[in-house]
C-alpha cells in the first residue's frame, strides 16, 4: 500500500507543533487517529519515523527527507483547493511572501499598494526571514516567491532567480562618535564591525581588506541577526556599519550617521526574486510579481 494524503499531514502536523497533542489539535482530530495515521505511515515507508517518550516524540533522522516531500505536498495541495475555491468565487486568495529588509524598503511597498488596490480581497502575509529560511521556505512550499538581496543570486537548484533591482552599499559611522574623525581604514584597526550577512562572507572581504592595506584584520567583527538589532547597537556603540544606500536613506533621516569615503567600495547589493522550480504560480501571487517587476522598471 502507499503513502495517504491524511498520514502526511499528520506527519508534517506532529513535526510543526512537537507532539500528537498538538497535531490532534491542529487537524481537529482526536490523538488516537494521529497515532494510527503514523503507525500506518511506518509500516508503508518500513522505516520508524518518530521516537515516542514522556517528553512527547522526536523526529528519526531518516525522517527529514520524508517530511520535506510531505510538506511539499500538503502545501500544494492546499494551494489547488484554495485556487478552485477561488475560481469557484467562495474563497478570496491568499498570497505569501517571504523578504529580507531591503525588499520592505525598496519595490515592496509601492507594488503592495498597487496589488491591494486591484486585489483588496486577497490575504496577504510577509514573513522577514534570513536567506537560508527562506530557501527552506521555498523548498517546502510554504511561500509563493521570495524576495531576497544579496550580491549575487542564490546557487540552489531547486529555485529560479530574478534580478529586480541593484543597489550602491555605503560604509557608516555614528555622526556624533569618535569613528567619525576617521580618515583612513588605519584608524578603524580597532573598531567594531557590525553585520548581518548570514553567509559568514562579510568577515573575510574585510580581513581581506584590510591585508591588502597592510593592516591586520579587525578583531572585533560582530553578527546581528536583523537589521532592527544591528541598528539599535550602532545607535548606542561606536561601530562601522555596511547597509545598502536605500537602507542608510532611511535609517539616516535624522542625519546620526556619516558615510566613510575613505573605504574601497563594497559590492553592490542586489534584490532577487526567488521561486521555486517548477511551482505552480496562483493568481494573485502572478499579479504581484507583476506588480513588482512593474515597479523595478520604473524605479
Amino acid at each position: 500500500m502507499g503513502m495517504k494524503l491524511h498520514q502526511l499531514r499528520a506527519l508534517v502536523a506532529v513535526a510543526d507543533h512537537g507532539s500528537i497533542i498538538g497535531a490532534a489539535r491542529a487537524l481537529f482530530v482526536s490523538q488516537p487517529a494521529i497515532t494510527k495515521a503514523i503507525r500506518e505511515l511506518e509500516a508503508d515507508v518500513g522505516v520508524t519515523l518518530l521516537s515516542r517518550g514522556v517528553s512527547g516524540v522526536t523526529l528519526m533522522p531518516a525522517t527529514k527527507s520524508l517530511l520535506q516531500r510531505a510538506r511539499l505536498i500538503v502545501h500544494e495541495l492546499e494551494r489547488a483547493e484554495e485556487q478552485m475555491g477561488v475560481e469557484r468565487g467562495i474563497l478570496e486568495g491568499r498570497v505569501t511572501i517571504g523578504l529580507s529588509a531591503l525588499a520592505a524598503l525598496t519595490l515592496l511597498p509601492a507594488a503592495y499598494a498597487r496589488f491591494r488596490q486591484d486585489m483588496p480581497q486577497v490575504r496577504a502575509e510577509f514573513l522577514e526571514q534570513p536567506m537560508t529560511k527562506l530557501l527552506d521556505s521555498l523548498r517546502q512550499g510554504t511561500l509563493d516567491f521570495a524576495l531576497v538581496s544579496a550580491s549575487h543570486a542564490p546557487s540552489d537548484a531547486c529555485v529560479h532567480s530574478t534580478e529586480l533591482a541593484t543597489y550602491p552599499a555605503v560604509f557608516v559611522v555614528r555622526e556624533n562618535g569618535l569613528l567619525a574623525r576617521a580618515t583612513s581604514l588605519k584608524d578603524l584597526s580597532d573598531a567594531e564591525w557590525l553585520y548581518t550577512d548570514p553567509s559568514g562572507t562579510y568577515p573575510l572581504y574585510i580581513a581581506e581588506l584590510f591585508k591588502k592595506n597592510g593592516l591586520p584584520a579587525p578583531h572585533r567583527m560582530t553578527k546581528c541577526t536583523s537589521q532592527a538589532l544591528l541598528y539599535g547597537i550602532s545607535l548606542t556603540c561606536d561601530s562601522v556599519i555596511s547597509w545598502p544606500s536605500p537602507i542608510f536613506e532611511v535609517v539616516n533621516a535624522m542625519g546620526q550617521f556619516r558615510k566613510l569615503d575613505f573605504i574601497e567600495k563594497l559590492a553592490d547589493v542586489k534584490l532577487f526574486l526567488i521561486q521555486r522550480e517548477g511551482a505552480i504560480i496562483t493568481r494573485p501571487a502572478d499579479y504581484f510579481i507583476r506588480c513588482l517587476t512593474d515597479m523595478a522598471k520604473i524605479s
